[in-house]
């Protein structure tokens, strides 16, 4: 059977095979040596040039290919990928499925993509619209603003069954509206180092994307997953 080229908004199970020409916007890989090997694995959200999104995870079965093809805004033909639901707790995109990139999945590069599109697919959130709780919370967000307070000392966190560090920071926007952000992983555990090496300057300001927006009480959390 032929493999026909689709986009994003098309994907179903029953689809395969297929090939999509997409853009890697977010990388982001869990293989601690603490991390059991069968939870071991490498995730990507990626964009095609119509603008949709699809979350993308690649067993560890496959991490010959992360290095060579998928790094963050390259462009790539994905093929013979299965198409799953996107129905777990922790959703990356709105889409109803979600690419699992295991078995007899290949991808090369491409040097065809329509360059109108964001590139980045950084897609800021308001403050004003977390604090309302004015969004979807399956979903991650982009955030920035100024760090304007932290703590040094790294305190013990456990996600998905594994433990990591996590560091607090605050954060605000340009209207003044604060955040308190959790810091995981390897982001956590480098955060204090740079924080040291650059609070004699006026801002520190940061961008953060993927980032899990949770209510404890009255108060609203940033919690970023390790990297």
């Amino acid at each position: 059977m032929s493999k026909r080229k689709t986009y994003i908004s098309k994907l179903t199970p029953e689809l395969n095979p297929c090939t999509i020409n997409v853009k890697v916007l977010r990388t982001w890989c869990y293989r601690a040596t603490s991390m059991p090997i069968t939870h071991r694995h490498f995730e990507m959200i990626v964009l095609d040039e119509n603008g949709d999104k699809i979350y993308v995870i690649v067993n560890n079965g496959r991490f010959a290919f992360l290095d060579k093809y998928f790094k963050e805004y390259m462009v790539i033909l994905m093929s013979n990928f299965n198409v799953i639901p996107n129905n777990t707790s922790y959703k990356y995109t709105e889409h109803p499925y979600k690419i699992s990139f295991d078995g007899f999945a290949t991808a090369r590069r491409s040097n065809a993509f329509d360059g109108n599109v964001n590139k980045l697919g950084f897609e800021v959130t308001e403050y004003s619209d977390i604090m309302s709780l004015n969004l979807n919370t399956e979903l991650p967000v982009d955030i920035e603003g100024e760090v304007f307070s932290w703590e040094y000392k790294l305190t013990d966190y456990e996600v998905c069954g594994c433990k990591t560090k996590v560091l607090p920071l605050k954060l605000k926007d340009t209207l003044g509206i604060e955040l308190t952000c959790l810091v995981m992983g390897i982001m956590a555990e480098k955060l204090p180092d740079y924080i040291k090496a650059i609070e004699n300057y006026d801002k520190f300001l940061m961008k953060i994307g993927n980032a899990r927006v949770y209510v404890e009480g009255k108060a609203k959390f940033m919690m970023t997953m390790p990297d």
